[in-house]
C-alpha cells in the first residue's frame, strides 16, 4: 500500500487535565480527583493520530519561547511527525489547554492560544514545498482564519483535497471549500454553521442541507452517542450507529475520527469503509481518558473490528 503524505496546519498545546466529579458554582472550591499534563492541541493530536494509523505527516505550526514548546516538539518527533515547519515564537508562550472531565466521561475545555495565534501567512509561504508534494491537507479553527483560509486556497492551488474541521465552533466562511473538500463538524459545530439546532437526526439532515447550499464539500456531522452523519456524491444520506463502548473521556474523539476519515480517503477506500474506519477510531479513543493517550494505532482499529465488527449504518429516507 501506497504511504500517503497529510499535511495537517493548526495548534500545538499542552492539556492541562483536570477529572472532576462536577464544576463548581461561583465562588466555590472543589478538589479534583486527578491531574495530569500533555501533549495536545488539535492540529497536534491530528497529526499524531495520522502518524499512528502509519500515514506520512507534516505539520506547520507555532510554538512559544519556553519548555512546553520544547516538549511539544519532541513529542512530534516521538511520534514520526516531521516538525520542520514548527517554528518558535519569541516572547510568546505556548498553547494552552485547561481540560474538564466530569464522571460520565464528558469534557469542557478552556484554551489560551498563546503562539498558536501567532501563526500567519508568511509560515505557509516558508512551507509551500509542502503543498507540492502531500495529497490531503487538515484544517481546524485554532490558529488565525487568515491563515486557515490562505491554506485552503495553496491547497486548491496544488490539488490537494482539504478536510476542515471547524472546531472549536466559530463561524467560518466555508464558501471558499470545493467539491473535492471535506467538512468534519461536531453537532454543536453545525448548529453555529447551518443555524439549525440538532437534537434528533433529522435535526442534523436539515443542518447538512443548510451547509450544501453554502458549499460543495462533502459533509460528516459527528454526533456523539447518535453516531454521525455523512452525505455522500449522490447527494443521500448516510447514518453510522454509534458503537457501544464505555466511555471514559471524549475529548479527543473527533481528532481519531478525522485520522481515520484522512487514512481512509488518503489510501483509497470506498467512502462507507473509510466512514466506518473513522468511526471505529473515534470510539475507540472515547474507551481512554486523555488526548494523545487516547488516539489509536491501525492494530488498534483491526482489533477493534475484529471483535466489534465494522459497524452498522443506514441511508436516511429524505
Amino acid at each position: 500500500m501506497k504511504i500517503s503524505r497529510v499535511l495537517v496546519v493548526g495548534s500545538l498545546n499542552i492539556d492541562m487535565v483536570l477529572k472532576i466529579d462536577r464544576m463548581p458554582e461561583t465562588g466555590e472550591n472543589l478538589f479534583a480527583r486527578d491531574f495530569s499534563m500533555l501533549p495536545g492541541g488539535k492540529g497536534n493530536n491530528q497529526a499524531i493520530a495520522c502518524a499512528r494509523l502509519g500515514l506520512m505527516v507534516y505539520m506547520i505550526g507555532k510554538i512559544g519561547d519556553d519548555d512546553f514548546g520544547a516538549r511539544l516538539r519532541m513529542n512530534l518527533e516521538q511520534e514520526n511527525v516531521d516538525f520542520s515547519f514548527v517554528t518558535r515564537q519569541s516572547l510568546t508562550h505556548s498553547g494552552l489547554a485547561f481540560i474538564f472531565i466530569d464522571q460520565y466521561g464528558e469534557n469542557r475545555i478552556i484554551v489560551a492560544p498563546g503562539a498558536n495565534m501567532k501563526l500567519g501567512v508568511g509560515d505557509l509561504e516558508n512551507a509551500s514545498q509542502l503543498f507540492e508534494t502531500c495529497e490531503f491537507l487538515i484544517l481546524q479553527l485554532e490558529v488565525p482564519h487568515d491563515v486557515v483560509k490562505k491554506a485552503i486556497q495553496h491547497a486548491h492551488d496544488y490539488g490537494v483535497k482539504v478536510i476542515l474541521n471547524p472546531a472549536p465552533a466559530q463561524s467560518f466562511p466555508v464558501e471558499i471549500l470545493g467539491e473535492n473538500d471535506f467538512i468534519t463538524p461536531n453537532q454543536y459545530e453545525a448548529e453555529v454553521l447551518s443555524g439549525v439546532r440538532i437534537r434528533t437526526l433529522d435535526d442534523a439532515v436539515k443542518a447538512v442541507k443548510v451547509l450544501d447550499e453554502r458549499c460543495a464539500a462533502r459533509k460528516v456531522i459527528t454526533l456523539g452517542e447518535k453516531g454521525a452523519l455523512a452525505s455522500d456524491q449522490k447527494n443521500r444520506f448516510l447514518h453510522l450507529f454509534p458503537r457501544q463502548i464505555d466511555v471514559q473521556d471524549t475529548t479527543a474523539a473527533g481528532d481519531a475520527f478525522n485520522a481515520g476519515l484522512a487514512f481512509g480517503l488518503s489510501t483509497g477506500m470506498d467512502w462507507i469503509s473509510t466512514l466506518q474506519l473513522a468511526n471505529n477510531a473515534g470510539a475507540i479513543a472515547c474507551t481512554r481518558v486523555g488526548a494523545q493517550s487516547a488516539l489509536p494505532y491501525m492494530r488498534d482499529i483491526k482489533n477493534f473490528s475484529s471483535t466489534h465488527g465494522e459497524g452498522e449504518f443506514r441511508y436516511v429516507d429524505l
